[in-house]
């Protein structure tokens, strides 16, 4: 297992990455976001540790570029990653194992293995943000999800209702787009004016 942390300071890192040796085959280090690129393109992590003390300070527009990569590992938010390092590992770790391997609403399919998404008979790799969200509405299929849940759960980012509602719209709109789906419809991702989104095959809507 290679586990990649992402730290504000080099003592931090070396903590967890002593905290952590026991429960990786590798485990290396980053200081911004760019490394962390540099990371997913040369060497992908099976994990990837974030101090939220970074993600705090990360403008949005670049979590919309970060949204738009591809190849992006799981991600754990760590409010203190020294002490939580293995708990954190032990969680992320039950959370890989227990997750099913597909969802299917509908017509449509997730393939949570190969991280796809098809409806009807085309597959779509979607970016990773996309099929985050995707993920998380499929979890809840039937329920609607407010868009700062969904923000917590995909960016692991706290932010105001308007801010949240506004980010995930943009992602939605793209998944719909990728998807074929009629914006004019919204089957499948529908949205529930002031709560949030709700996934759902068209019949149960």
């Amino acid at each position: 297992m290679h586990i990649l942390i992402l730290a504000s300071a080099p003592d931090i890192a070396a903590e967890m990455q002593t905290v952590l040796s026991d429960a990786a085959d590798q485990c290396t280090t980053a200081a911004t976001w760019s490394e962390v690129i540099s990371s997913l393109k040369n060497n992908r992590p099976d994990l990837l540790l974030v101090e939220r003390a970074i993600l705090s300070r990360t403008d949005l527009s670049t979590l919309h570029r970060l949204a738009e990569l591809g190849r992006w590992p799981p991600t754990l938010f760590m409010d203190t990653p020294v002490q939580r390092g293995r708990a954190g590992v032990a969680v992320a770790r039950r959370l890989v194992q227990s997750e099913p391997s597909y969802y299917q609403i509908g017509n449509l399919h997730i393939d949570t293995r190969k991280r796809r998404a098809r409806l009807g008979e085309r597959w779509v790799t979607l970016p990773p943000i996309q099929y985050g969200l995707l993920l998380a509405l499929a979890k809840c299929a039937g329920e609607v999800v407010g868009c700062q849940e969904l923000l917590r759960a995909v960016w692991g980012y706290e932010a105001e209702e308007n801010e949240a509602r506004e980010l995930v719209k943009v992602h939605i709109r793209q998944i719909r787009r990728r998807l074929g789906l009629d914006p004019e419809t919204h089957h499948y991702i529908r949205s529930i004016r002031g709560f949030g989104y709700m996934l759902a095959p068209p019949d149960e809507e």
